[in-house]
């Protein structure tokens, strides 16, 4: 069924990827917008949305996120890296696959409740095949956009005494992996969800590295991403291993980059390729500033999208994100004009900028952009609209629509967002989805019952209860101090 978003006020990006807000109609027929314009004629059975006043904006990129984790929300805010790292290992022997199910599904819907319509879901949950393929069935659940990252990882076999498999690729990673990547629910150009390769092993040999991504990529696997972080001088620069390789390229995204010398962001541009930055989980865990808008990096923007990392430690709304990257980058600004004694009389990076980093920026990152990240004729229909009425938005919104998302709104202001032209949230309350499983087959397939949003939230809260109640027993203390050994090591 076609649809008529009729009397918004749509966010246009132009050149240099200037968003000038327009009062337009947008027609939507099935997964894309077919026309923008004040005078659209439409077949009798389309649905016509009144978005009178409203803003339009592009759905929101998110490029770097574990889905997974909802069930420890409240568990790492005011944790530090090696304790967060500490704690969802030794989770893993006791987390069934239908835990990780609804915490990809809840945490799906909470990114579609902000606006976000894409994420690339960094899926270090890979502890058994099971858990892999009921994180996709999560996924594909909720209704977004997907591309789900396998990854490898660390898996624990014992925490009393500690013991950690160093078998980091037995047989079955590589062959299910290679199994997924013929599933039609990943492999169709229709699906919204992808398969993607997440890797953080650099330390493995080079010719087992190369051979790897060799690989993964005969099985139509593009998209990989690794977290990158320099801790000092002194830490290997993985831009520039990556390059050495012969891997760098717009295929390879890196999380945070907190430390990246000006050497790593040359070889980013040379590349094409991107980083996504999480302002908040790299602020929280010492590895800010974001190199973003740090000024100390000359392009830093340029090679910059917007991820939301660990949202058991933060929000899941990229407009946060935005928010933290603009302003913190301001402060910065401010302290070193302070300790100069100077006045600053220009703001330091602008609304627009940030709002960027979340839209268009983050469908390059993704090498989507000629689908999402902005509104154009011929583009996915993946769309937020703005409820311009709120208390937050009053007056911010009328004067300057950017700028009220980037510095006023909340996920209360989300009144509608639509992935493929399809509401997954609308008047204010997410959708109800029909859950997807995993057959005996080896498909996907969809149960006929719904789910409401209350529905998907007591099961999770099932699953919060067990990992209160197990975490008693996990020494985590000595856990935490075997994980500190190894990365020593790296």
């Amino acid at each position: 069924m076609s649809k008529l978003l009729k009397g918004g006020i749509v966010l246009i990006h132009g050149e240099g990827d200037k968003v000038t807000p327009t009062k337009t109609d947008v027609f939507i027929q099935g997964d894309r917008i077919v026309s923008l314009d004040n005078d659209i004629s439409v077949p009798p059975d389309c649905e016509v949305i009144d978005c009178t006043g409203k803003i339009i904006s592009p759905g929101f990129v998110d490029a770097h996120h574990h889905l997974w984790q909802t069930m420890l929300k409240g568990m790492y805010g005011d944790s530090q890296f090696l304790e967060y790292l500490a704690g969802i290992n030794a989770l893993a022997l006791e987390l069934t696959p239908q835990d990780i199910f609804w915490g990809n599904l809840s945490g799906c819907m909470e990114a579609l409740d902000a606006g976000t319509t894409t994420v690339l879901d960094h899926a270090h949950l890979n502890w058994t095949p099971k858990h892999s393929k009921a994180a996709i069935g999560g996924t594909l659940t909720s209704g977004i956009r997907s591309i789900f990252a396998y990854s490898p990882v660390f898996r624990m076999k014992s925490v009393k005494p500690i013991e950690i498999d160093e078998e980091l690729f037995p047989a079955w990673v590589m062959d299910e992996l290679e199994s997924l990547s013929k599933t039609p629910a990943l492999s169709d150009p229709s699906s919204r969800v992808k398969l993607g390769f997440g890797f953080d092993f650099w330390f493995l040999p080079k010719g087992f590295v190369v051979g790897l991504f060799e690989k993964i990529r005969s099985w139509g696997i593009e998209t990989v991403t690794t977290h990158n972080v320099r801790w000092s001088n002194k830490t290997e620069s993985l831009v520039k291993k990556a390059h050495d390789y012969g891997l760098l390229d717009r295929r390879l995204i890196f999380s945070h980059a907190g430390g990246a010398s000006q050497e790593d962001i040359d070889l980013l541009l040379q590349s094409d390729s991107y980083v996504a930055v999480t302002p908040n989980t790299e602020q929280a865990m010492c590895v800010g500033p974001s190199v973003c808008f740090n000024k100390d990096l000359v392009g830093g923007d340029r090679v910059s999208a917007l991820g939301i990392d660990c949202h058991c430690a933060t929000s899941s709304n990229i407009v946060n994100e935005m928010r933290l990257a603009l302003q913190s980058a301001r402060g910065l600004d401010s302290a070193e004009h302070r300790r100069n004694g100077t006045t600053p009389y220009v703001s330091f990076h602008t609304s627009d900028e940030a709002f960027n980093l979340g839209t268009i920026q983050g469908a390059r990152a993704l090498n989507m952009e000629k689908d999402i990240g902005s509104i154009a004729v011929g583009k996915k229909a993946d769309l937020v609209i703005f409820d311009t009425l709120t208390p937050a938005m009053l007056a911010a919104a009328q004067k300057a629509p950017v700028m009220a998302i980037v510095l006023h709104s909340s996920v209360a202001d989300v009144d509608a967002v639509l992935v493929d032209g399809e509401f997954r949230k609308r008047d204010g309350k997410l959708i109800d989805v029909a859950l997807v499983d995993w057959d005996t087959q080896g498909t996907f397939t969809r149960k006929g019952s719904l789910s409401s949003w209350r529905d998907v939230g007591r099961e999770l809260l099932a699953v919060q209860e067990k990992v209160d109640a197990v975490l008693p027993r996990l020494n985590l203390v000595e856990v935490e101090e075997s994980f500190k050994q190894k990365f020593a090591q790296f």
